[in-house]
């Protein structure tokens, strides 16, 4: 996990100022969405696939000491009731945290939304996270339409 997170570390050093770009690369663009159970800061383990059933989702990696990932945890809390009205399911990723330090981030920012805890970071090696925040869109069929470093402003055409 130390060298994991080093890289990512690494990762946004090199990237600077990614968060502004536009449509990003992954190998999961095109493929089925990778599925996941992890505990989660409710208590309860979850499943993606049971999260989602069949609607589109953004899954947004993340991590407490980012200060992008914490604008971008805000503008998408701030924006929840437009996404839920338009049948986009949000879930949250803390990466390589434990529970109480992702606890006083949630309540720090006013954030109500449940956080898929991947403690170990084998989710977010799963997904190919090179930088945080890291959003992946998916489609109601399941498969990736994009990733971005952040919510642009044009995500429901990255979700058709």
């Amino acid at each position: 996990m130390k060298g994991f997170l080093t890289g990512l570390c690494l990762a946004l050093i090199v990237l600077g100022g990614a968060g502004c770009a536009g449509a990003q690369e992954s190998p999961l663009i095109g493929k089925a969405f990778q599925d996941f159970t992890l505990d989660r800061m409710s208590g309860t383990k979850a499943t993606l696939s049971q999260l989602i059933k069949g609607k589109k989702a953004l899954v947004f990696f993340f991590a407490t000491w980012c200060p992008h990932c914490s604008e971008q945890i805000q503008a998408l809390s701030a924006r929840k009731a437009e996404l839920v009205a338009q049948g986009i399911v949000v879930n949250l990723v803390d990466i390589g945290e434990p529970k109480t330090k992702v606890a006083g981030f949630l309540k720090t920012h006013g954030i109500d939304n449940d956080v898929f805890l991947d403690q170990d970071t084998a989710v977010a090696e799963k997904y190919a996270v090179v930088g945080v925040p890291m959003v992946f869109f998916i489609g109601a069929d399941g498969i990736v339409r994009g990733m971005e470093y952040g919510l642009p402003d044009n995500y429901q055409e990255i979700l058709k």
